[in-house]
């Protein structure tokens, strides 16, 4: 019997799992190795009292059909929920002042985030077609409609995705399905129990071929196929003796750091109330924090009754020597931050604090390089695959999807 090492317990390498006992059912021997003692990489769920504090993402839109079939594969379409109404309303902060992000076309000709010349610049943008996206996004968007609507828009907008530089990111790379059409309609969604419950399902069911506190170097693989579904760096180690060409390329993607900091209050705590789903702030502001979420606002039950919880992002590609700060500093920062902005008069009752020194992949200028030559390398060692979200998107969707995928094209 032939058998299969997945290397790496996050949503990748459990999907993958997940579809190659789909597709291979007990023919082929199958296990996952986790090096670390829980699954899921960056999806974590951290439950305490009467709050949900995520660790990573806190959830994903509904326009992937992969997605949402796994979800009901593994039983979980009853644990979905939506976004609520109350997090419709988005911010960004200038100066200190929060601005909604104009939702129809009189909020747009009268919001003050924007001179006139932009407003004028982002509809006859619109219209512009063939423009290369082989470039950086501060260039693509900067040509379409202008440098103000990258610095005001864009830049907030791609820090809370990808808490990059849109000077560095390559926008081909970053969004290679965006059409003239913009992104599809979705609503954001994720689990009564906040998205570590499909890590949860995937874990009880595949349980016996998943091996915890099990870190493999490439001396200890003695499989047929190995799909190594760790971070890039990490890849890069692992693959190391097998090719080292492969393992360069790997070393090449860069990782921008984020310190998350889950804040719980009393309802009561502010002059001004929090509402919507939160805020981001342009990086021209030069400040350590990306952007502000409003959990309990988010989803429902996030937080007990009478009280709110947020989450605060700091770091990001522009200012990535935060993630050394003690976290008595950065936690500080984040409350600080709240002051300033919705007027503290009571001080957090819970507070959470997660660093992630290497947090996001990050699609630079020089992407589509690495990419290539990290499929030729792959391509050159048999029975190697590769599969995370330095490869081809980021988010949750596209890791399942990507999985599933990879799932279907494994050679045994």
């Amino acid at each position: 019997m032939k058998n299969i090492a997945i290397i790496g317990g996050g949503i990748s390498g459990l999907t993958v799992l997940h579809y190659l006992k789909q597709r291979l059912g007990n023919d082929v021997q199958i296990t996952l190795f986790e090096r670390e003692a829980a699954l899921g990489g960056t999806i974590r769920s951290f439950k305490k009292n009467s709050c949900l504090f995520e660790w990573g993402p806190n959830g994903f839109l509904d326009n992937q059909p992969v997605s949402l079939q796994l979800i009901e594969e593994l039983g979980l379409s009853d644990q979905l929920i939506e976004a609520q109404s109350t997090a419709r309303r988005r911010y960004i902060q200038i100066k200190e002042k929060l601005y909604a992000l104009p939702t129809n076309p009189f909020n747009f000709i009268s919001t003050p985030i924007l001179p006139l010349k932009d407003k004028c610049s982002l509809l006859t943008g619109l219209l512009k077609k063939n423009i290369s996206k082989d470039r950086s996004i501060y260039e693509y968007v900067s040509q379409r409609f202008s440098p103000g609507i990258a610095e005001s828009l864009a830049d907030p907008l791609i820090s809370g995705i990808y808490a990059g530089n849109i000077k560095s990111l390559h926008m081909a790379s970053a969004f290679p399905k965006l059409n003239r059409k913009g992104f599809p309609k979705s609503r954001m969604c994720s689990f009564l129990g906040g998205m570590g419950q499909i890590i949860e399902a995937l874990e009880k069911r595949y349980k016996q071929y998943i091996q915890k506190n099990s870190e493999i170097s490439s001396s200890q693989i003695n499989a047929d196929i190995t799909i190594v579904a760790t971070t890039a760096y990490a890849a890069a180690k692992i693959v190391e003796n097998l090719n080292p060409v492969l393992s360069r390329a790997l070393t090449q993607i860069p990782y921008a750091p984020l310190a998350v900091v889950g804040l719980l209050f009393k309802q009561d705590s502010f002059k001004k109330k929090p509402d919507g789903f939160g805020y981001l702030i342009p990086s021209k502001e030069n400040k350590n924090i990306l952007g502000v979420l409003i959990e309990s606002n988010v989803y429902a039950k996030r937080a007990g009754d009478e009280q709110i919880m947020m989450r605060v992002m700091l770091g990001g590609a522009h200012h990535p020597a935060i993630i050394n700060d003690p976290e008595e500093k950065i936690l500080d920062l984040a409350i600080k931050e709240i002051d300033n902005t919705y007027n503290l008069v009571s001080q957090p009752i819970e507070t959470f604090v997660k660093l992630w020194p290497k947090a996001i992949p990050q699609y630079e200028i020089d992407y589509p390089h690495w990419r290539q030559s990290i499929a030729q390398q792959c391509a050159k060692t048999p029975g190697l695959y590769l599969c995370a979200n330095y490869l081809d998107g980021v988010s949750f969707n596209d890791c399942i999807y990507n999985a599933k995928t990879l799932a279907s094209i494994v050679k045994i």
